[in-house]
């Protein structure tokens, strides 16, 4: 919901509620019917009310609207555990969030231009019951469509090879370019 219609809210729900409750006030009689008809009187001859009427008429017109709005980022939550990627004659195959988060940052960091890399995964509906989202820290002096191109590349590679996962929607951001020197060769022995 966007700020205009949280707005909206602010001001919608106080007023209904008002309104209900003088409502509920002249049902149960704990508002003399003299008093509630003189106001009702007094309102109806207001060129105000209508102003008023048409106001919140809009207003529940434009939250009634973001009842069937849908917005991108309504459609994910964080996974979380372990992900169902097979069920068949042998059983049940899962794996785990955490595994899979290995899997694609493993990958993306060994693609040429990427400094460090960070995944997470995301429940969706559809054929495929996760998507990636993959942060990644760009060596200055690499062009980021093309790192990018090649690190969704490696990563439909890896998780195809790896959890047999086809084609799996992955979604690069570049956070950070840095002019830091890669240093991938250093081993402890």
């Amino acid at each position: 919901m966007g700020i205009i219609r949280r707005l909206i809210l602010l001001f919608y729900i106080p007023a209904v509620l008002t309104v209900l409750a003088i409502c509920a006030g002249v049902c149960l009689k704990l508002i003399p019917e003299k008093l509630w008809q003189s106001e009702l009187q007094f309102l109806i001859a207001r060129d105000e009310t209508l102003i008023a009427i048409a106001i919140m008429t809009v207003a529940g017109v434009i939250l009634w609207t973001a009842v069937f709005s849908r917005s991108k980022s309504t459609d994910l939550t964080a996974a979380s555990g372990t992900i169902h990627l097979e069920v068949g004659k042998p059983g049940e195959v899962k794996v785990a969030v955490n595994a899979i988060i290995g899997v694609v940052e493993r990958t993306a960091i060994t693609i040429s231009g990427v400094r460090d890399a960070s995944a997470a995964v995301y429940k969706q509906s559809g054929d495929m019951p996760i998507k990636i989202r993959l942060a990644i820290v760009l060596s200055q002096g690499f062009s980021a469509p093309k790192v990018s191109e090649a690190a969704v590349a490696a990563v439909d590679e890896a998780l195809l090879t790896t959890l047999q996962l086809p084609k799996v929607p992955v979604e690069v951001t570049v956070e950070e370019v840095t002019h830091a020197i890669l240093e991938r060769d250093k081993r402890v022995v």
